[in-house]
């Protein structure tokens, strides 16, 4: 811990307070300097106080004043105090109203709607399933559904490329809440819920307010492209871009060296802060599997936490799932059973490359009952086990920058082919 968080939590004073006491302190203590040199009073006052004030703004962008509070990292033992910053910059102006959705055939059939190689964040849950289109959701940030009783919060935020779903429990009458406010902590963006308990997204805990040290409970989400989810869940809903600016606005955030809103104090250099990675976490086995390598690596069988589980990465629609291997109580071992083929490198100019794109779903097989499954969403097609599913797990998809300081320590695939997983 570092000795500038150990003195912020000793004294007894809110940011204001910390903000007023450093203002004292930096002029008094420049017009005693100026008072020993023969300085005229008036005008070693009126220096003293520019001073203070200069001072409180350098420490103030330095976050010197921003709030500290207990974030416990998976895998430690004990909290420690992080300062939790206010996101600086114009507010953005949010959609009014409630979202629309449309079909899939509907979207499919305006042109003004999602596009094929459009990313979204895809989410299955209760049998339901919704497309959120990252040009939606850059903008309102929060989704909220109600399925079939349950509460459904769907996050995104781009500065860690981080989306996250959360079920939540009614407390009560009062109706779950769970909403965006203008804070960061270690990048990752800050929710409130109704009980004015403040939320990391990015791992759903709680760190101030009445759950503070608490979970959320997530659902699994997959990062995809539109034409891959609607592929894969032809029923799916999604998200109208209706009142949204109709493209992401970050897009261009995503392929520059820029990582984050502000620089972190230590960063892990064994991936480009820029890489996407998928984190699974279960039963307490923590492991990444960065995108790059799963290039390489396509299908990795692992035994993460005591339980088999399969990450499968698509390449042509940079998919990356994690799912379990067991399927009616029986462990089984995936392999590739169609072409996988490389997706092609990305150009922000070219907007015809992605038309130019033949998309094929990727299927693989099992080795106990031949058996042939859907890639991205785990649907067993055909085989003994036709109409099975493999259980979805909970990954945590982000930027490396933002998912190794949350997770440092973790278990990394390294950058090396295995040229026994079966792929293609």
């Amino acid at each position: 811990m570092r000795m500038d968080r150990q003195i912020a939590a000793r004294i007894p004073l809110g940011p204001r307070g910390r903000a007023v006491a450093a203002f004292v302190v930096i002029a008094g203590g420049l017009f005693g300097l100026l008072a020993l040199v023969g300085t005229d009073p008036a005008f070693a006052a009126l220096l003293a106080v520019w001073g203070g004030l200069f001072g409180v703004f350098v420490l103030y962008r330095l976050a010197y004043f921003a709030e500290t509070v207990p974030l416990l990292l998976p895998g430690t033992s004990a909290p420690y105090l992080e300062r939790m910053r206010r996101t600086m910059g114009r507010q953005r102006l949010l959609p009014q109203g409630e979202p629309k959705y449309l079909t899939a055939r509907e979207a499919n059939a305006a042109e003004s709607e999602v596009q094929a190689e459009d990313r979204v964040i895809g989410i299955e849950v209760a049998g339901h399933a919704i497309a959120y289109p990252l040009a939606a959701m850059s903008v309102r940030e929060v989704a909220h559904e109600v399925l079939d009783g349950m509460h459904l919060f769907v996050s995104w935020w781009p500065v860690t490329y981080s989306a996250r779903a959360f079920l939540v429990e009614p407390a009560g009458a009062a109706e779950p809440e769970l909403l965006p406010v203008r804070k960061t902590l270690l990048n990752s963006t800050v929710l409130m819920d109704g009980s004015g308990s403040e939320i990391v997204q990015f791992l759903g805990q709680a760190v101030s307010g009445p759950l503070t040290g608490q979970t959320l409970r997530q659902a699994p989400v997959v990062s995809t492209n539109w034409r891959a989810w609607s592929a894969a869940f032809p029923d799916t809903e999604v998200m109208s871009l209706e009142g949204t600016p109709g493209t992401d606005m970050f897009e261009r955030y995503y392929i520059t060296d820029r990582s984050g809103l502000y620089q972190q104090s230590s960063r892990d250099r064994r991936w480009h802060d820029k890489d996407t990675v998928l984190g699974v976490e279960v039963n307490g086995g923590v492991r990444c599997y960065p995108h790059t390598a799963l290039i390489e690596r396509p299908i990795i069988n692992d035994l993460l936490g005591g339980e088999p589980v399969l990450i499968a990465h698509e390449r042509l629609s940079a998919t990356a799932v994690a799912f379990s291997r067991i399927v009616d109580g029986q462990t089984l071992t995936f392999s590739g059973d169609s072409k996988n083929p490389m997706r092609p490198e990305p150009d922000p100019d070219d907007a015809e490359i992605r038309r130019r794109i033949n998309y094929e779903p990727w299927f693989l097989v099992d080795g106990q009952t031949g058996s042939r499954w859907r890639a991205v969403s785990g649907e067993c097609v055909s085989g003994d086990l036709k109409g099975k599913r493999l259980a979805m797990l909970p990954g945590q998809v982000g930027f490396w920058f933002a998912w190794s300081r949350f997770y440092p320590g973790a278990d990394v695939l390294e950058r090396k082919p295995n040229s026994g997983d079966g792929a293609r």
